[in-house]
């Protein structure tokens, strides 16, 4: 349904319009932004449980090495096992932390971006059309 400037009918009107539609504006772009920078965050969280996960990796390896060493003493039997338990939790902990939806959530934040660029392009071209129209009112 196209915009019927034709309700505008004089100056202040325009520019009251005008203002209304900036700040629309405003808020999309802002919003736009803040998609960027959570995109930013989730890169920086996803690579920080890659780091974690790879250290605890490495402890379960070297634990489990140490558990095959003949001859060890019970007792650091029993530690390196309990120690293995808790970093096996850990991994799986980690593990889950990394598999998300992010097919979905990709998906579904490149249709909030598609949205808010098509409602920046539609509110950029009312806004010139609110221009155009006040230039044919008086003042």
């Amino acid at each position: 349904m196209p915009v019927n400037y034709a309700f505008l009918t004089n100056w202040a009107m325009c520019d009251a319009a005008t203002a209304e539609i900036d700040f629309k504006l405003e808020v999309y772009t802002t919003s736009e932004a803040v998609d960027r920078l959570a995109d930013k965050r989730t890169t920086r969280a996803n690579n920080s449980t890659s780091a974690k996960l790879a250290a605890v990796n490495s402890k379960i390896t070297a634990a489990e090495i140490l558990l095959a060493t003949p001859g060890i003493d019970p007792g650091l039997v029993q530690q390196t096992t309990d120690q293995l338990a808790a970093l096996q939790v850990q991994r799986t902990t980690l593990t889950k932390r990394g598999r998300t939806t992010a097919g979905l959530d990709d998906f579904l934040d490149g249709v909030e971006d598609e949205q808010d660029e098509a409602q920046v392009a539609k509110l950029t071209t009312i806004k010139a059309g609110i221009a155009v129209h006040r230039d044919t009112l008086s003042a």
